[in-house]
């Protein structure tokens, strides 16, 4: 199972230091795409994506958010300080995933 990343450069360039790989994104519409080439790939398992993409799909988010199937969107702290604590997202993969980050 693959863990991928949508973001700007700096949250999916330091993600890629770990190994999780991911698309650089600049506008609403190449996050959809990204996100939605993610959700077809059967070898994806989670995906990430910042914050402040979130933010800018609004409530498309969260409807990616509340599927009941894999794999499991969840939004994380991205570059620009936005999100949850990390602490609370290694918690959620965690418990999603039974990885430890």
């Amino acid at each position: 199972m693959i863990i991928r990343v949508v973001g700007d450069l700096v949250t999916v360039r330091g993600l890629g230091f770990i190994g999780i790989p991911g698309a650089v994104v600049e506008s609403a519409d190449e996050a959809r795409d990204s996100i939605q080439k993610f959700l077809e790939d059967e070898e994806t398992g989670l995906v990430l994506v910042a914050q402040s993409v979130a933010d800018e799909l609004g409530n498309e988010f969260d409807d990616y958010k509340l599927r009941r199937n894999l794999p499991l969107v969840m939004n994380i702290p991205d570059s620009k300080g936005e999100g949850e604590e990390a602490e609370n997202i290694h918690e959620m993969i965690r418990k999603a995933l039974g990885v430890k980050l």
